[in-house]
């Protein structure tokens, strides 16, 4: 997965991987300002389809909003620009990158935050864990989720990834594939690039925004799925023991879809196979990013069709 063949939509217009740079003294990069998002597009009947597109260009401007941070586009153009940039990919599937950072200028913690650039990026997209269709390992990290007297969890900035890239690191280094980390009270919070979910007395659980998490789009979809096939679901804070104790436990996010956890701090999970739940969600989740699920097909968005209503936008 190499992501610097294809070409990037900076600041308006498409230009080569090899002019999309910024300068060494960019305040983003010393600092962490920035928001951004991921957002997946999958193969349909008659070309790509982007999984939500339109809900992840609304979070890029809420967090870049909560940062302090004015994108010099309209929402609509961004939607456009991620449109032409999957059509120009020629990718039926993929992965793609807006992010929101600022501009050379003056170096400061508090930095210049009316400076503001936007890229996008785009590239073939293996899965975060190619491996994941059995189920993965994950532990219980020892890093506590930054709460939101730190960095807002609702926030989807760069700076604020450190903490759960952390965290997933020590996973990886030990074998695992994944981390759960635990906010500040002890409690379940999230993974380090999903939102976590056990199956509790035949009840979907998940923990609510309020115990520090990132209010996933694809932890929306999961809920809904959930609820369109009859599983009954609680959003109410989870104690750690009970992810030790659930008859299933899943993760959930953009890059990683949807995944049954198997083993978690080294014990069986269930029986350490992907359960019933996770089976009937995965199916409707496949379902729906292929544009195949009728009750859902707002769900994704054919780039021509974004272009054709916009003619002339970048």
């Amino acid at each position: 997965m190499n992501v610097t063949d294809g070409p990037v939509w900076l600041d308006g217009r498409l230009v080569d991987s090899g002019d999309a740079v910024v300068h060494l003294m960019n305040p983003s990069t010393h600092y962490g300002w920035g928001a951004y998002e991921g957002i997946r597009f999958y193969p349909g009947r008659s070309g790509p389809l982007v999984f939500r597109l339109r809900e992840h260009v609304n979070r890029l401007f809420t967090s870049a909003q909560a940062l302090g941070m004015r994108i010099p586009f309209t929402g609509r153009e961004i939607v456009a620009a991620c449109a032409e940039l999957v059509e120009r990919s020629g990718l039926s599937s993929g992965y793609l990158r807006p992010l929101v950072f600022l501009r050379p200028g003056v170096m400061s913690v508090a930095a210049q935050l009316d400076q503001v650039q936007v890229a996008i990026g785009c590239w073939e997209w293996a899965g975060y864990l190619p491996e994941a269709g059995g189920g993965i390992r994950v532990r219980v990290s020892g890093w506590v989720r930054s709460g939101p007297a730190q960095l807002p969890p609702s926030v989807k900035s760069t700076g604020g990834y450190l903490n759960p890239s952390l965290a997933r690191l020590e996973a990886v280094r030990g074998g695992d594939h994944e981390a759960i980390l635990l906010n500040q009270a002890g409690r379940v919070a999230e993974a380090s690039a999903a939102n976590v979910f056990a199956v509790v007395d035949g009840t979907l659980v998940t923990p609510p925004a309020e115990e520090g998490i990132l209010p996933g789009i694809t932890r929306d979809a999961v809920l809904t799925l959930a609820d369109d096939l009859g599983i009954p679901t609680r959003e109410r804070p989870l104690a750690r023991i009970e992810l030790r104790t659930a008859a299933e436990v899943l993760l959930a996010g953009t890059a990683m879809e949807v995944v049954a956890v198997t083993r978690l701090d080294g014990m069986p999970v269930g029986d350490e196979r992907p359960g019933p739940v996770f089976g009937a969600l995965r199916s409707a989740f496949d379902q729906a990013v292929s544009g195949r699920l009728p009750a859902h097909r707002d769900w994704v968005t054919a780039p021509a069709d974004v272009l054709e209503a916009a003619p002339g936008a970048p």
